[in-house]
């Protein structure tokens, strides 16, 4: 029976690239069992086949090429339960990470898939929220591009504990008195609104449970004054005042929708019962 394969074989029946293979070799990680001292060509026997099988293995498992020549090289049981051990640790990371990151394309789906079936907007709505923890930034801020600057200084001090998908989650707060004195676009923070919690960063913060007025608007946040004054005038006919700072957050904006009229921001302004 056959027992000598060339490159080109070998690669057939192990369906691993002749690249690879070539690789393998230059990185002593699994070397032909012969090379032809006249041209070079490379031979493999059937006695390799399972040491191949057992690299695909690893690598599938994603085990680093340098950990899988380390292996071969002493072929130790426990180092080898250890590989093992410490792949499925790091999967488990990777798993975390994965599912964090669902959550947070879920939390955004179910918030489209909502805003998408609103019959109509400029419509007051007392709302009950729990806590929410958010990142924040506390510097006065503006719409435009000032707001873009704020958010880039607001990724560079969290670093690493920014979330990487935050579209859609970015906010900004007016002051309890600003908005008694009708500064309704002198913002005093912007935020990043949190789907995971996190703990320990001393510049995370939350915004208070409670009861919000709640207003939704077809625009962006430079056409937030007139919605502002609307919510206003209906929680002083309403016997609701004003119980700290406004949160107001554009959902879809021009680079979810070229068309303006999908444009959407809501305003919160948390509330108490006036007596």
């Amino acid at each position: 029976m056959q027992n000598k394969f060339s490159i080109g074989e070998m690669s057939r029946l192990m369906n691993v690239p002749v690249k690879t293979l070539r690789y393998y070799d230059e990185i002593d990680l699994f070397k032909p069992s012969e090379v032809n001292s006249q041209n070079g060509y490379r031979y493999y026997s059937t006695e390799q086949f399972e040491q191949l099988d057992i690299i695909k293995y690893l690598r599938f498992l994603g085990v680093p090429l340098s950990e899988i020549r380390t292996h071969f090289a002493h072929r130790q049981v426990d180092y080898f339960l250890q590989l093992l051990k410490k792949q499925e640790e790091s999967i488990d990371a990777r798993i975390r990470d994965l599912e964090s990151i669902r959550r947070k394309f879920v939390s955004r789906i179910q918030e489209i898939e909502e805003v998408l079936t609103l019959t109509a907007t400029d419509v007051v709505e007392i709302k009950t929220f729990a806590s929410r923890q958010v990142l924040r930034l506390q510097e006065n801020v503006r719409s435009g591009p000032s707001l873009e600057m704020s958010v880039r200084k607001l990724g560079k001090l969290f670093g690493n504990a920014l979330p990487p998908i935050f579209v859609g989650k970015v906010g900004l707060t007016v002051s309890e008195e600003n908005l008694l004195q009708g500064n309704f676009q002198e913002y005093n923070s912007v935020f990043i609104e949190l789907d995971d919690p996190m703990e320990g960063n001393v510049l995370s913060s939350t915004l208070p449970e409670g009861e919000y007025a709640c207003l939704f608007f077809m625009g962006l946040h430079g056409d937030s004054p007139a919605h502002y004054r609307k919510l206003l005038q209906h929680l002083e006919q309403s016997g609701y005042v004003i119980a700290g700072e406004s949160v107001e957050r554009t959902i879809v904006d021009e680079f979810v929708s070229k068309d303006p009229k999908r444009f959407l921001t809501e305003i919160q302004i948390p509330v108490n019962k006036c007596g």
